[in-house]
């Protein structure tokens, strides 16, 4: 008991010390403590929501890759009529094609096309484009058709082969020009005289029909050979035209114009003057005689490939030009400005001017030994 007694008065005594004593009590309270930390709270997992795919979502797909496919058809369609009404107008613009059924010219429709096609394009959604654009296409399908069959019924269209037609061409006057003209699109000529030849002869070789006109003016006497207009896609477009002409007939000026073909002129067998030649794409020989003093060749084109066989005793003064080509002169001198001239030039029996003008093309001059 006395042990028991003892211990409570010591610790209640130390007691009564702290809380008199204020520096132990303030002692005390500088004392850092450790706290544990709390203890980590468990997050929640939270199952995202899943997003079910409905059948109806598939089923509008469906539908709309449908009507984009449809869209896209008629589309198509009025793109390819339109392509082709291009290509024709073109055509008929530059001459190469002229459509037509008898009298009925088919090129009138075309504003009527355009029209149309600006309206399907503007609405080809709906199904007033749709029936427009398959009436457009079926349309022009059907015209092409049409002209096909009409080309392939009417004779005037079939190919001629060995169609010769005889012409005059008589000088009235000296101070009257003899003017010979030849246009054709397609095709291969060969102009020559002949010394039993009474008249102008022409036989040809050709799906269209040879247009020849004559007459006289104040101060020409000219016969002009071209093709109709008749033209379409189904019809050949080369031509094979050979012209005769009469070797004691003076021909003043010879003029030739043609797209693409192969050419030969002979001018030693006729008289003649002046002869020009406007080309496209073209391969003409010129075979040159009976030369007067003053004789001029014009030849202008964007491709050709031009050879001249001119005798040794004529001289020769020659203006030419191109952009890209190869030119072969023996026995000339170059002057300047694009100007040649032979060496034979003082001492020649005539002087022939020629005139040559070309984007690209080569040109040869040939000396044979004179007639």
């Amino acid at each position: 008991m006395a042990e028991a007694k003892n211990f409570i008065e010591k610790t209640l005594g130390n007691n009564m010390q702290e809380e008199t004593n204020p520096e132990i009590v303030a002692e005390t309270k500088d004392i850092p403590t450790y706290t544990p930390p709390p203890a980590p709270k468990q997050e929640t997992n939270i199952t995202p929501p899943q997003i079910i795919q409905q059948p109806v979502i598939q089923i509008v797909e469906k539908i709309v890759y449908k009507k984009q496919r449809i869209h896209g058809f008629f589309r198509t369609l009025t793109i390819i009529a339109l392509l082709t009404i291009g290509f024709l107008m073109l055509g008929e613009s530059t001459g190469l094609i002229e459509l037509s059924v008898n009298t009925f010219k088919l090129h009138q429709i075309f504003p009527i096309f355009i029209i149309f096609s600006t309206i399907i394009i503007r609405s080809y959604k709906g199904i007033f484009g749709k029936i427009f654009g398959l009436i457009l296409f079926l349309t022009v399908l059907g015209w092409i058709f049409t002209i096909g069959i009409y080309t392939s019924l009417n004779p005037s269209s079939k190919r001629k082969s060995g169609d010769t037609s005889k012409y005059m061409i008589v000088k009235t006057n000296e101070n009257i020009q003899n003017n010979l003209y030849l246009e054709t699109l397609i095709g291969n000529s060969y102009i020559e005289g002949k010394a039993e030849s009474k008249v102008v002869q022409s036989t040809r070789n050709s799906d269209r029909n040879l247009l020849v006109s004559s007459g006289n003016n104040v101060s020409e006497n000219y016969l002009k050979f071209r093709e109709d207009n008749n033209r379409n896609v189904l019809q050949k477009y080369s031509s094979n035209i050979d012209i005769t002409i009469p070797n004691t007939t003076v021909i003043d000026l010879l003029y030739i114009k043609n797209l693409l073909g192969l050419h030969t002129i002979d001018l030693n067998t006729f008289q003649w003057r002046m002869f020009k030649f406007h080309a496209g794409i073209d391969d003409i020989t010129i075979r040159v005689g009976n030369v007067l003093s003053g004789n001029k060749i014009e030849i202008q084109g964007t491709a050709a490939n031009v050879d001249f066989d001119i005798p040794k005793d004529v001289g020769v003064i020659m203006y030419y030009k191109h952009i890209i080509g190869k030119i072969n002169l023996p026995q000339f001198d170059e002057l300047s400005g694009h100007y040649f001239q032979s060496t034979n030039i003082s001492n020649a029996k005539a002087i022939l001017h020629i005139y040559v003008d070309l984007w690209v093309g080569n040109t040869k001059i040939k000396r044979i030994e004179p007639k």
